[in-house]
Formats: C-alpha cells, structure tokens, sequence
C-alpha cells in the first residue's frame, strides 16, 4: 500500500490531541483527592475583657478629715489601694457622707459633712460612679444632698441613687468595651433615725416592687448589665437578715447581674443565687472605727466580665489603719477575713 503523506500541520495536530486526550483520560478515572491549597482561617476575635472595682463605705469627715488636713493632702487616705482603684475600667463604692461648701467638716458625731477639696481624694483613686443612698445622704438636708449631686457630676463621677428636688434621676451608665453597665442604689433610710424616715430623692430600699420595676426598665434597654446597690442589714452582724436577702434576690429575679451591699461596717457573707453573686456587705472601705478589728476590716471585689458574662469574681480585703487609711491585707490577714465569711479562696468563681 502506498504510504500516506500527511502535512506537517496535520501531525501537528494529532499529537496535541492525542496528549490531551491522555492528559483527561488520567485525571477523570483518577481516584486520588484533587489538592486543594490549605487557607487558615480567619482567627476569631477575642472578646474585649471590663473590670469592674467594687468596695465598701467610704466617709471623709471627722478623723478621716483630720488625718487629710494634718497631712496637708486629700489624697492620703487612697494612697496605698488607689492603683488598683484606678487600673479598672469602672470602679464603685458608697459614699457615706454629703458634701457641703458651708462651714468646716463634721469633726466628731453622726452627722457627717467634708468640704468640697475633699473630692480631690476619689477623683485621685479613680472612683467612676458613688452610691449617694444611704442614711447619711441628708445629713446637711437638701442643700446638701443637691451639692453632693453637683459636685461629683462636676467632677466626673456618676451619683447612684438620689436626685435632685422636680427632677427625674438619671440613670448611672457607663459604656466600656461596647458595654454599657447601669448601676441602681437604694437605701434602707433617708435619714439616720433607725429607719423611720423616706424621702423622694432617695431611692427606698423597702419598695421592693418598685426596685424590681426600675431593673426591668433599664436591663436591656439603657443597660446591658446591672448593678444594684443597697444601703440595708444590721449593724456589726456578720449575716444578713432577712430584708437584704429579700431585697437582693428579688433584684436578681428582676433581671439584675449582681448586687452590692453597704451599712453593717462589717464584711459579711456572700450568696450565689440563681449563678448571680449578692455581696451583703463589703463593710468599711475609707473609714475611722477603730475600736475594732472588724470594723477595720473590708473587702473589695474585682468582676472581670467578657462582654456581658461575668468571667471572674476576685475578691481582695483591706485593714483600714490610722483612722483613715486602708491598705491591702496581706496573705495571713486575708485568709482570716476570708474564714470570716465561710471562704478559703480569694478567687469566688472562674470560667
């Protein structure tokens, strides 16, 4: 047979197809994985951690005054905690006494007043909101009351728990990390008479309904988290009675995140209630009882939340020295405290 000649081109073209045809051949009767480039992940963001600082009573007249003044400095009764005060991103307490520009502070008694040069102290340790409800907010009346509201406003730190005469109170918020954390205060009394009196500027803790009322309002809606405050229990006992417990869990039933406590000027236990922690009292923060060591005794607490979960509750207690001035307990003191109240860890919870 006569061989065929076929034109350069066309060879051509028959070994691209048939290599093409042997390039699909393999690659669709293969069996193995196609390999696929290995792309990580975008990591996941962290959620933004808050401290929040909480501690007891703070009052700056009579001795607390005199150590201030003799020592030519406001400042000197928060010297020795105030890094801590200031490291977190919101820190708390009640302040147990009215401010007034009239006349000299409180020297010696139960009615207590500090001159306005001694806000240079809480603006000093960083204090970002007070509750000014307690049976000490009417010691120099309205007048004083109303200055208080004023002068820490002024100042930068938020008053919980009292308003001014034909006004509303405004909510105690403050944002941090895209949070916003609401704080709501009451007290036991207006005045300090054993409890008798009321008054509309300060929130009543005895309205329990009411209280519950003003948690719903603001959980949620001006507030992501919040804090109630209460002024209540019995002096130098070391349990709550029975009005605390009802008050705090009823706040918590309400939607609150916590509860804080002021008044018996002791530490006293600790209650976790529906995974929420109620702290009955911190007991003295900034104060002059030293004719006891309880009363010389407090405690602070540190809550770091991780958006609006709480992640941590540390607690840290003080030995309040020289009339004035508190100082952290070091690690034989603190496991005395601690005992104090049914504990062996300063570390309440961890997640």
């Amino acid at each position: 047979m006569a061989e065929v000649n076929m034109p350069k081109f066309a060879k051509i073209i028959v070994i691209i197809t048939i290599f093409t045809g042997a390039f699909f051949l393999f690659y669709l009767t293969d069996d193995s994985e196609p390999y696929v480039e290995n792309v990580i992940p975008p990591a996941k963001p962290v959620p933004e951690q808050t401290a929040l600082f909480f501690a007891g009573d703070i009052m700056l007249s009579r001795n607390v005054a005199k150590e201030s003044y003799g020592a030519n400095d406001m400042t000197l009764p928060f010297q020795k905690i105030a890094d801590k005060v200031k490291s977190a991103d919101i820190s708390f307490a009640n302040l147990e006494f009215p401010f007034l520009d009239k006349g000299p502070y409180a020297q010696q008694g139960l009615v207590f007043k500090a001159e306005p040069k001694a806000i240079e102290g809480l603006t000093y340790a960083g204090f970002d909101v007070v509750s000014t409800a307690n049976n000490h907010a009417m010691d120099q009346g309205i007048k004083g009351l109303e200055f208080t509201i004023d002068l820490l406003t002024q100042n930068n730190i938020l008053p919980s728990g009292t308003k001014k005469t034909n006004q509303n109170e405004p909510t105690a918020a403050i944002e941090k990390n895209g949070i916003v954390f609401g704080f709501l205060s009451y007290s036991y009394t207006a005045l300090n008479d054993g409890g008798k009196s009321k008054n509309s500027q300060i929130n009543d803790f005895n309205d329990v309904e009411g209280m519950a009322q003003d948690v719903v309002a603001i959980k949620g809606h001006t507030a992501d988290v919040v804090i109630v405050s209460m002024h209540a229990g019995t002096e130098y006992q070391r349990n709550p009675n029975q009005s605390q417990i009802n008050f705090a869990r009823a706040a918590i039933d309400a939607g609150a995140d916590l509860v804080i406590g002021h008044h018996p000027h002791w530490v006293q236990t600790i209650e976790m209630y529906k995974d929420k922690p109620i702290f009955y009292s911190l007991g003295n923060f900034v104060f002059d009882q030293m004719w006891s060591q309880d009363t010389k005794e407090g405690l602070t607490v540190t809550i770091t939340f991780n958006d609006n979960q709480i992640t941590k509750i540390e607690l840290q207690p003080v030995i309040i020295e020289d009339y004035c001035c508190p100082r952290w307990a070091n690690e034989n003191e603190t496991a005395v405290i601690i005992k104090k109240i049914g504990l062996s860890n300063t570390v309440l919870f961890q997640k």
